[in-house]
């Protein structure tokens, strides 16, 4: 099982940005749904780890969180609200959480496998490479990532500017690389805590 518990970065200073998460996560398929939790936190249950990476894009593309993914099992029957939640998995995101304050991209997988390491440095590229872009960028990227056969041209109409701006953001390959990067994440994850991951501990299997 998956527990991402997401915080928002500086937010002391800024407007609470939770409402407008929460609205964009409701496209992901959650075992207990994102919810806040306390202050600028959100946390959810998560039983895909496709469904995981999409909620790290989506993250991304808005740019400004901290973000820990803790994977293992979980206490059963899940309780109606997340902040209710008991195992490993919920301690886990809370650890990750809290370490992605001072990690690069803001984002960290626990426990640390062979396999989250590599689902997370696929995960932080994700992040990277978003927030490395600007904001109205952001836009044409995740509109192709959510629709892959659309053309230049359908964004360029979507969005109401020129084809030409359009291209000068997709041509360069950033969508290839995101999409890269979250195949490798999801297949990462999917074997996190199997048995030959060398620094799994006995037991941690994902449910």
């Amino acid at each position: 099982m998956y527990v991402m518990t997401i915080d928002q970065r500086g937010s002391r200073e800024r407007t609470d940005e939770v409402p407008g998460l929460l609205d964009i996560l409701t496209r992901v398929e959650t075992q207990r749904g994102f919810e806040r939790t306390i202050g600028d936190e959100v946390q959810g249950v998560l039983d895909s780890p496709e469904q995981v990476t999409l909620a790290v894009r989506l993250l991304a593309a808005r740019t400004g969180w901290h973000i820990g993914i803790g994977v293992g099992p979980v206490d059963t029957p899940l309780p109606t609200s997340t902040a209710e939640g008991r195992g490993e998995a919920f301690y886990a995101a809370r650890r990750a959480v809290e370490a992605a304050k001072g990690a690069p991209a803001h984002l960290v997988v626990d426990p640390e496998t062979e396999h989250s390491n590599l689902a997370e440095s696929a995960l932080r590229l994700v992040v990277w490479t978003f927030e490395n872009i600007r904001s109205q960028s952001r836009r044409y990227i995740d509109r192709r990532l959510d629709h892959p056969d659309s053309t230049q041209h359908d964004i360029a109409e979507h969005f109401d500017v020129s084809q030409q701006a359009v291209s000068r953001v997709l041509s360069p390959g950033g969508v290839e690389l995101i999409e890269g990067a979250c195949a490798l994440s999801t297949f990462h994850l999917a074997h996190v805590g199997e048995t030959g991951d060398s620094d799994s501990q006995a037991g941690d299997h994902v449910v």
